[in-house]
């Protein structure tokens, strides 16, 4: 499903080549890493990040988290892993994104491990 969502991401010129391959990369890491079994259990974090850098790319700031969704976040027990699991990715591409837009990519990730277990 996250294949065609970024193909018609893609062919209707909200994301861009570089992005679609950028995000492709990233399924493919979660699938070799075993970090996830299937690609729809990425679709969600996926789809943000294509979307994240998109916004990036065209200089457009995403709101801040509510700060009680923020707080219940950072206390989750996958929060730590969601932070080194980003760290790794980070290697993938030289993308920087700014601290609201990783709160949400640690918001997607917790989800994705959620559906792991």
């Amino acid at each position: 499903m996250i294949r065609q969502k970024l193909d018609v991401l893609l062919n209707s010129h909200t994301i861009d080549e570089e992005t679609f391959n950028y995000v492709s990369d990233v399924l493919y890491y979660l699938l070799e890493e075993q970090i996830i079994q299937e690609e729809d259990q990425a679709d969600v974090f996926l789809t943000h990040l294509a979307m994240a850098d998109a916004r990036r790319k065209g200089g457009e700031p995403v709101d801040e988290l509510d700060p009680a969704i923020l707080d219940e976040i950072k206390n989750d027990s996958n929060y730590t892993h969601s932070v080194e699991l980003w760290e790794s990715l980070k290697r993938i591409a030289d993308k920087r994104f700014d601290e609201s837009e990783l709160n949400y990519f640690y918001l997607h990730i917790i989800n994705m491990l959620r559906e792991k277990e």
